[in-house]
């Protein structure tokens, strides 16, 4: 019975090795669908990750374009700045000119009038003097 018992340990054995290869089978399905899934999630994110990469590009071209874009802006704002003030420091001058012309002329009117006024004067003392003359004839 020796051998008998040795048959039945050795077939429970067998047995037990079976079910414990079935089961590191079904471990190995399992990890393989499992490394599968990880694979195409790996190649899903490598693939966004490069869409990532070239829109990351075409953001960072896109930005540098606007940067030079806002660079010409800020020289052409400054030319046209110092034209402006190129312009208004003309016409301050022009203005400041005119100011003291017409200060000028305000003068020679002043002093014309005054002259005017002075020949009148004498005129009239003139015409005051001469026989016969009446004032209220002249005016």
């Amino acid at each position: 019975m020796g051998m008998l018992e040795d048959l039945v340990h050795l077939s429970t054995r067998i047995s037990l090795l079976a079910k414990h290869a079935q089961t590191l089978d079904a471990e190995r399905l399992f990890l393989q669908a499992r490394l599968a899934k990880v694979e195409r999630e790996r190649d899903d994110l490598a693939a966004k990750l490069a869409g990532q990469g070239e829109q990351t590009k075409a953001l960072s071209a896109e930005v540098s374009a606007c940067q030079a874009e806002i660079e010409g802006l800020r020289v052409q704002s400054h030319e046209k700045q110092a034209a402006l003030q190129g312009s208004l420091d003309l016409f301050k001058q022009e203005h400041t000119t005119m100011q003291a012309q017409l200060i000028s002329r305000s003068q020679e009117v002043s002093a014309l009038r005054q002259a005017t006024e002075s020949a009148r004067d004498r005129i009239d003392s003139v015409l005051e003097r001469l026989p016969g003359v009446l004032i209220e004839d002249i005016e």
